[in-house]
């Protein structure tokens, strides 16, 4: 049908536009209601619209940015726990220092405490390379550096490697590329300690100790040598020598006997001395008398003085004698080196030989040395390593001694090999043959040279070093920067949406390498108090890196942290402006919908009645 078709009066076609109008604008008024939004399109406020959707946008991309600071802060916390636990770690590793310090005696307890602490200080060393490999945080690590690696080359490590009695050369804590020299020379040739040689003599009534030889390039050992003595006055006497793992023992029975007129019994040990010569007979001014020790006469002429027979003559006789003999043998007639055994004898008379009496002595005796003790008794022994230790034991200065002579001495072994490391600055590390105590000395195992831009290690094969040193052998030991520096593991934080504000935590190296802590391992099994004051001193630098390192997180987590909150702050008032642009106030919507829906019902009604002249023709039928 026609849109003509039907006819409108003005009147209702008026009150249908009005009442369609209301309908319409509570149609909108209840869209506004139920979403709360006033604009809600374009079309509801283009300006309104398209200003508080900027906002909105805006405040969307620094809630992003505000969760990626979260992240962000979460992983600086995760790299300062590892700083706060690596701190910890490097105050347990001093105190192994400190343990090491009050036990620096050269006795073999306080040695192997030492070695025992070292070997707890390497471990806490790599321990901590762990702790900070283990403090990443969403595939980012703040403690694991720029990955810069400087390292010996593989080609200068095995030329090192093959000389003999050298192996696992390496250099650790490197500080910056250099070149080593390592050279090994030296003849093997043994020799103990002057001092400590003669601390064992005294403390043991030994006479000519000796340590000599040449280190042998099978067994060869750079160990103390150790003397004990065992036993007591007119009892068996133990020696044990020690040098390494070898032990020789030698005993002998000390009891001084008696010897018979004119025989040739030996008196079975003790020292040497004569203490009294007395003559019988007639004794006349001119007399002489004779006594022969080997290749050795001492004569005595009477004098006026001593003709008369009795105790005084023969007295005067012995005293005069006696220092006779002491001024050729030494103080107290000692027969120093001799071994006393046999007397011969063929007249009347007496001499004493510190209590072995024979009785009808000559005018004219000999005293003959063998190889059994009486008095004195030489002991000499040869060890696998090349070491023969050698010495006289004295009876008289042996119980003399402090603690009748038993006790253990140790005397340090010198042999004449040196392994030197020069760099190309000039510096020269040289550690000698010596034994484990005291800086210097090369140990089997791992020996340390430190310099200032790395630490050379190797071990020593001491069984076979000699052939080195022999040979006067040399290699060099070259470090090179092995990888190049990166930013993997710097944390880079945006601070605004533009990304034209942004902060970079940059990466911190707390390895023990010599790019970050530079705690290197304990050098030497600290066998002397340099060796230690060098890991105090790494202690020390690795403390103040630390404190660094944990002012830069500190100080980059408070800078993001800050912004964080700036962040989520700004982000709150763009979505307020745009709220404030868009967001509909109820009350007044409500009610403007309740007087739209009563001019609806105006509408309505005013339509009905301007319908009604219509209706009343249909009152004609």
């Amino acid at each position: 049908m026609a849109i003509n078709d039907v006819t409108l009066t003005a009147s209702m076609r008026t009150n249908l536009l009005q009442l369609q109008s209301v309908n319409d604008k509570i149609g909108v008024k209840q869209n506004i209601l139920s979403t709360g939004n006033k604009i809600n399109s374009a079309l509801d406020g283009p300006t309104s619209f398209f200003a508080a959707k900027s906002l909105t946008q805006r405040a969307g991309d620094l809630s992003s940015l505000k969760d990626a600071m979260g992240q962000s802060i979460s992983t600086i916390k995760a790299a300062d726990k590892g700083v706060t636990a690596i701190e910890s770690m490097i105050e347990q590793a001093r105190g192994l220092t400190t343990a090491a310090y009050s036990a620096l005696g050269t006795d073999a307890g306080s040695v192997a405490t030492r070695k025992t602490l070292s070997a707890q200080f390497n471990a806490l060393k790599e321990q901590i390379d762990k702790l900070a490999g283990d403090s990443g945080y969403a595939g980012k690590n703040l403690l694991a550096g720029n990955g810069l690696r400087l390292d010996s080359t593989s080609e200068s490590r095995r030329a090192v490697n093959t000389i003999q009695g050298i192996e696992n050369a390496r250099v650790t804590n490197v500080v910056s590329t250099d070149t080593y020299t390592v050279r090994v020379k030296g003849d093997g040739s043994i020799e103990g300690a002057a001092g400590e040689i003669n601390s064992a003599e005294m403390a043991h009534g030994l006479v000519g100790l000796k340590l000599s030889g040449t280190m042998a390039t099978s067994l060869g050992s750079f160990s103390d040598v150790q003397i004990e003595v065992r036993g007591a006055k007119g009892r068996e006497r133990s020696f044990i020598i020690t040098d390494g793992n070898e032990s020789r023992t030698i005993t002998y029975f000390d009891n001084s006997q008696t010897m018979a007129a004119n025989t040739t019994t030996a008196a079975k040990s003790g020292t040497a001395q004569i203490t009294q010569v007395s003559m019988g007979g007639t004794i006349e001014a001119g007399d002489s008398f004779t006594i022969t020790v080997e290749d050795q006469t001492f004569t005595y002429t009477a004098t006026a003085g001593d003709v008369s027979i009795g105790q005084t003559a023969r007295v005067n006789i012995a005293n005069q004698l006696k220092a006779s003999i002491n001024n050729a043998l030494g103080a107290n007639g000692r027969l120093s080196g001799k071994d006393v055994q046999t007397v011969t004898t063929s007249s009347t008379g007496t001499i004493t030989l510190s209590g072995a009496t024979t009785t009808n002595a000559a005018r004219e005796m000999t005293v003959k040395a063998t190889a059994e003790n009486a008095l004195t008794k030489r002991i000499s022994e040869s060890f696998a390593s090349g070491t023969i230790v050698s010495f006289t034991v004295d009876r008289n200065l042996l119980e003399q001694a402090a603690n009748n002579g038993n006790g253990i001495s140790v005397i340090e072994k010198k042999v004449d090999i040196q392994i030197q490391v020069s760099n190309l600055n000039g510096a020269t590390v040289t550690r000698d043959g010596m034994s484990k105590r005291g800086e210097g000395k090369l140990s089997e195992g791992e020996n340390s040279f430190a310099f200032d831009t790395g630490t050379v290690r190797f071990n020593v094969d001491q069984k076979s070093i000699k052939q080195a040193a022999a040979a006067n052998s040399a290699a060099n030991l070259v470090s090179v920067q092995v990888t190049d520096a990166n930013t993997s593991n710097d944390l880079t934080v945006q601070l605004n949406e533009r990304n034209t504000n942004a902060i970079t935590v940059q990466s911190q190296n707390l390895s023990t390498s010599g790019q970050g802590l530079r705690l290197d391992y304990a050098q030497n099994d600290w066998t002397d108090r340099a060796d230690i004051d060098k890991a105090v001193s790494s202690i020390d630098y690795a403390k103040q890196t630390l404190r660094s390192a944990s002012q830069t997180l500190s100080t980059n987590l408070n800078i993001i942290t800050t912004r964080e909150t700036f962040t989520k702050e700004f982000s709150d008032v763009l979505v307020e402006g745009a709220n404030k642009l868009t967001l509909a106030d109820q009350n007044e919507e409500g009610a403007s919908l309740l007087m739209l829906q009563t001019r609806q019902q105006l509408g309505t009604i005013a339509l009905s009645l301007a319908n009604q002249s219509q209706q009343s023709i249909l009152r004609l039928f």
